[in-house]
């Protein structure tokens, strides 16, 4: 009897540990799969900058705008915009004259984004980190009645500012929402 079920175990002790290997494989090759997504890169002369763009997804760059787009909605797409720092900086400072990262972001907010987005109404704010920089963002909703949803995001980093804008139909923007997150996470900037 113990002969019979060391002869039948055996074999399935294999099958469990081929489909053990297989799992531990499906899971390592997770992240391949998952960040298989274009990277896309950048350059301007003094920095350059890239991120994931996500399947279908398309770039519109007019040498002004820089444009990612839904490629299920042309009302759904994220924006970016980025500014180098005003030289003798430190010269404005001594008048007592620059803004604060603060003061600049709640300009951007209050004079920016409502002469972009009609009848702009804040819905949250708050801050994160992108591209291991400390970054301000603010959720809104714009339009004729608010029947759209946008995210802005600004952060300073090498010398710039950056800013990104992500709008979608407020019915469409939990459905887009993992694709601005994977946009926004997914930045790096660098001096060139």
């Amino acid at each position: 009897m113990d002969i019979l079920v060391q002869v039948i175990s055996v074999p399935n002790y294999k099958i469990i540990m081929i489909h053990r290997l297989l799992v531990i494989l499906s899971i390592a090759l997770l992240p391949l799969v998952a960040t298989a997504q274009n990277r896309v890169e950048v350059t301007d002369p003094e920095i350059k900058f890239s991120y994931s763009l996500p399947e279908g997804w398309q770039v519109k760059d007019d040498g002004y705008d820089y444009i990612i787009q839904s490629p299920d909605n042309q009302d759904t797409y994220i924006s970016l915009t980025y500014v180098e720092s005003a030289k003798g900086a430190d010269y404005l400072e001594s008048l007592g004259g620059k803004q604060s990262f603060e003061e600049d972001f709640l300009f951007e907010i209050r004079y920016i984004l409502t002469e972009d987005f009609s009848n702009l109404g804040v819905l949250e704010n708050g801050s994160t980190t992108i591209d291991e920089t400390k970054a301000s963002w603010v959720k809104f909703s714009h339009g004729e009645n608010g029947e759209h949803l946008g995210v802005f995001y600004m952060y300073q980093k090498l010398n710039q500012t950056f800013k990104i804008t992500g709008t979608a139909p407020a019915d469409q923007f939990e459905k887009v929402k993992p694709n601005f997150t994977a946009i926004i996470n997914s930045f790096q900037a660098e001096k060139r």
